[in-house]
């Protein structure tokens, strides 16, 4: 197994992201004054062109307020805003039970927005090896085999995922533990959050992650759509075929996967076979929730106590106006993301107004169908 960056890049990345954080917390937090016009907002690096495409355009009719967006993850977020270190907190997750807890223990209350879609993208190199003559397609089932932690150090080239792939070694990379896009991943593919091979590069740094594996023919990765649809001269999209027990591994390999599962408590991996028929990420697709298990609502949570000051609420309801929410145009061109339904939109617009506080998921998102998370969260917003 390869790794795709030195760990000096990864400790200056980790550097820039402490020193930041020291810097930036004083510029805008729950605890300034009322007539303070800094606003912070940290966070999932997916979500982030979202929020600093909306503080680009709130900029142009109040130039006097300065919203500043960091990127630490959406769990690096989520840590400074339950302790009231920001304003915004960009996720691309619902907030954790454990993260509710410490926004208790801290007189955090916040309100929860639904702003946007997300197909979450596996890529290869647009010279992808990969698959030689045969569609670039993956099964969740191939997937499974390739990330859960019973391939670390043994599945390490690709002809072991499937038999037909090129005798090559894999190099993987995707996102860092910290991220949102980590968590949604690992529990969309292997069925349990966090449940991931350690042997790959992770990191908060989505442009990367592009840049590596388009130079790289035997390099997959995965990341939001907007680093996809960004980078179509590096990388392609690796379609998915949502069928978990198509697989066809040599038997051999699947045995020693089965024999590590079994130890971890976890079902065994079928070896069913087939053809893999998979589904892009596009436009259509995600729209129709019809590219799954990948397609992702994304949040912001906004300190209640932030809200209060007239800069927070001006901009928060910029934010959601129709005129860019709704805009697909504008969430395409300028933030990469597909505007949430209409009546999400409304009831996130409902959720502000009301300023309805806590989460509709209770701390409990992994597993969650998009008609499940769109119907809860209809129902948190009433």
């Amino acid at each position: 197994m390869k790794f795709s960056a030195s760990l000096v890049r990864r400790v200056a990345f980790v550097a820039v992201l402490v020193v930041g954080s020291v810097v930036l917390s004083a510029l805008g937090q729950p605890g300034a004054p009322k007539d303070s016009k800094n606003i912070l907002a940290d966070g999932s690096s997916t979500v982030a062109p979202i929020t600093k495409a909306m503080a680009e355009e709130f900029k142009k009719v109040r130039p006097d307020v300065n919203v500043t967006v960091a990127v630490s993850g959406t769990s690096g977020g989520f840590r400074r805003f339950v302790t009231g270190e920001t304003d915004i907190s960009n996720a691309s997750r619902a907030i954790k039970q454990s993260e509710i807890e410490t926004a208790a223990k801290n007189n955090i209350e916040y309100i929860e927005l639904l702003v946007a879609l997300d197909g979450l993208t596996v890529a290869v190199s647009t010279k992808t090896q990969i698959f030689g003559n045969a569609p670039v397609c993956l099964t969740v089932g191939e997937l499974e085999l390739l990330w859960a932690k019973e391939a670390e150090k043994y599945i390490t080239r690709w002809n072991q995922v499937r038999s037909t792939l090129a005798n090559a070694e894999i190099t993987l990379s995707g996102a860092a533990e910290t991220s949102g896009t980590f968590d949604f991943f690992t529990s969309a593919i292997t069925g349990k959050e966090g449940d991931s091979r350690q042997d790959y590069f992770g990191t908060e740094e989505d442009q990367l992650l592009a840049q590596q594996t388009g130079a790289n023919p035997f390099a997959l990765t995965y990341f939001g759509y907007n680093f996809f649809i960004n980078n179509t001269q590096l990388v392609q999209a690796v379609a998915i075929d949502p069928r978990r027990d198509l697989i066809s591994a040599p038997e051999d390999v699947l045995k020693e996967i089965n024999a590590r599962r079994a130890k971890n408590g976890k079902k065994p991996l079928e070896n069913k076979g087939g053809e893999c028929k998979g589904i892009l990420p596009t436009v259509d697709t995600i729209l129709a929730f019809s590219y799954q298990p990948l397609s992702r609502p994304l949040f912001i949570y906004v300190n209640k106590k932030s809200g209060e000051r007239p800069a927070v609420d001006e901009f928060i309801n910029f934010y959601l106006d129709e005129a860019r929410l709704g805009n697909e145009q504008f969430m395409l061109n300028k933030a990469g993301y597909l505007p949430a339904p209409r009546e999400v939109r409304e009831e996130a617009r409902t959720c502000w107004k009301k300023r309805i506080t806590g989460t509709a998921f209770g701390g409990n998102y992994s597993g969650l169908s998009l008609s499940d998370i769109r119907k809860k969260y209809g129902e948190h917003c009433k």
